[in-house]
């Protein structure tokens, strides 16, 4: 069963009073690593099969380790990029091609990894490029439509929250919602490739 645009914005919602999760982030950096824990732990959640509604935010400190985690992994998939992006000066024109295809690449399997690093805890399986490769290019026409269906969910979102207002829950959202569609694609592949 596919997961649908109306069920991405609407698991946001059932829990109304956790998007103010993200209010931990106005603590510095220790804020931002928990926030970031948690956003995985909303993957973990559905990958479960808990599709219902976004978790409760749960221990501080292992929020933080597993944000940190994240942060490690964005980090490290970052030096890629730019190590691809060198190579614009080195090569000229072979090098530009050659950045944006690696740009392209790291954009579509990045997502995996943070899932693969969410449902194990481990930086180790998190960089299994490999497995990461066969998930969405093994799925790739569904993989597309997720993609598709995020940035409908976004612009919807975005629309609701023409009223400043709002935009407090819009963000969140965004993020719990990004989330949820990825997590379910992830769980729906049939064939998942073994680590």
């Amino acid at each position: 069963m596919t997961v649908t645009i109306n069920e991405a914005l609407k698991y946001p919602f059932v829990r109304f009073g956790r998007l103010f999760y993200w209010l931990w982030m106005l603590i510095p950096v220790l804020g931002w690593l928990a926030f970031s824990g948690y956003v995985l732990r909303i993957v973990q959640n559905v990958i479960k099969g808990k599709y219902k509604e976004s978790p409760k935010f749960g221990r501080f400190w292992s929020n933080c380790e597993l944000g940190l985690y994240a942060w490690i992994l964005g980090i490290l998939v970052g030096f890629v990029s730019m190590a691809a992006a060198s190579l614009q000066v080195l090569l000229g024109l072979w090098g530009i091609v050659i950045y944006y295809v690696v740009l392209i690449y790291i954009s579509l399997i990045s997502p995996i990894l943070m899932i693969q690093l969410a449902e194990t805890e481990n930086l180790k399986n998190a960089f299994n490029f490999v497995r990461a490769h066969k998930i969405v290019f093994g799925n790739f026409v569904p993989y597309i439509i997720i993609l598709l269906k995020q940035v409908v969910v976004t612009l919807v979102l975005l629309l609701a929250s023409l009223p400043v207002v709002t935009i407090i829950f819009t963000f969140p959202a965004m993020s719990y919602s990004k989330q949820y569609l990825y997590a379910r694609f992830y769980r729906d592949v049939k064939k998942k490739p073994k680590y």
